[in-house]
């Protein structure tokens, strides 16, 4: 994008710059800082079908911040990360539903038409902070919950995996 056609609308340029960059990084390459993330399945960015994410690849997406109360707190707290519709598209993948799998093995398949309906991001902080995993990080899949009152079942609850690692796109 020609410089010029920046100063007319920084904002817009900043984000398109961020997104060309996102979408001309090689997610299957290794990251410069260590994988937290890898997403397996028909992804029509990388014909390994493998892609890696480190935070800085994760905070490179544009980021969504929500505000909920989870069964798992005891307190509204403030999550950001990327939407995960966003990565999904990002990555060119194909599926309907998703398998997470967290650091301790656990995982479970949900659908996908709540992230695409709703804000579920893939928060990487929370309260401003990157998580740890002491604090359910480096990733937790957040649903909004207290937004959402619609969202408040077993199905998505079972869904906000926390510490996840992996993530498989299938159909």
């Amino acid at each position: 994008m020609p410089f010029h056609r920046c100063l007319l609308a920084p904002a817009l340029c900043s984000l398109l710059f961020t997104l060309d960059a996102v979408a001309n990084d090689s997610w299957q390459d290794p990251p410069a800082q260590p994988v937290i993330l890898t997403v397996t399945g028909e992804l029509g960015c990388c014909p390994t079908g493998q892609a890696l994410f480190d935070l800085q690849r994760l905070d490179a997406l544009p980021q969504t911040e929500v505000s909920t109360l989870t069964p798992w707190t005891g307190q509204q707290d403030s999550y950001r990360g990327p939407r995960l519709s966003v990565l999904i598209e990002q990555l060119g993948a194909s599926g309907d539903w998703l398998q997470a799998t967290a650091l301790n093995d656990y995982a479970t398949r949900f659908s996908l038409e709540a992230a695409r309906q709703y804000p579920v991001i893939l928060a990487t902080h929370k309260n401003g902070q990157p998580m740890s995993v002491r604090d359910k990080g480096p990733i937790w899949i957040i649903y909004p919950l207290s937004d959402y009152p619609e969202l408040r079942k077993e199905e998505h609850q079972q869904a906000m995996v926390w510490q996840l690692k992996t993530l498989q796109v299938g159909r």
